[in-house]
């Protein structure tokens, strides 16, 4: 279970932490800038948005579980769009509502980042019948990590509620 949470190589699983902890800041600072000049979105245009993060943050999550076997990884990977809710309060000044909105971004980025975990495993089951690769996680691992994923982000979503 330990080299799942992990990966198959602890450094690779720090530098897919550190890319996606500075991919992070970087939209925290952009989502700032954008909501201090341009305003809030509305209509399409914000659904699209949110699309177009979500969709990154699948990749990203995606990548970091095939390529290191890291479900930590793929959190980090899963932060990264989920950064954006951090930029607005962030820049008012507002650090009290900047760590509720941390809080429940980062229950979101373990559930995102768990939606990409389970496709790279299962693409590397897929993957790993006809090429030489690393067992995957079984799938009782599978749904132990699935299962310790929706309660730690589910807890950490519902938690940002009340704070």
């Amino acid at each position: 279970m330990r080299e799942h949470i992990v990966g198959r190589s602890r450094r690779l699983t720090g530098y897919f932490c550190g890319i996606a902890f500075g991919l992070a800041v970087l939209v925290a600072g952009l989502e700032a800038a954008r909501v201090q000049f341009l305003g809030e979105f509305g209509g399409a245009t914000l659904y699209g948005y949110a699309a177009i993060g979500l969709l990154g943050g699948l990749v990203l999550s995606f990548v970091a579980g095939y390529l290191n076997g890291s479900i930590l990884a793929s959190w980090a990977g899963g932060f990264v769009p989920a950064a954006a809710r951090i930029g607005p309060p962030l820049a008012d000044g507002a650090l009290r509502d900047a760590a509720t909105a941390l809080v429940g971004s980062a229950g979101g980025a373990v559930l995102l980042g768990t939606v990409g975990f389970v496709a790279a495993v299962e693409k590397h089951r897929h993957d790993s019948r006809t090429a030489e690769l690393p067992e995957p996680p079984s799938r009782f691992a599978l749904l132990q990590l699935v299962a310790l994923a929706v309660f730690l982000g589910t807890t950490l979503l519902v938690l940002s509620l009340f704070l």
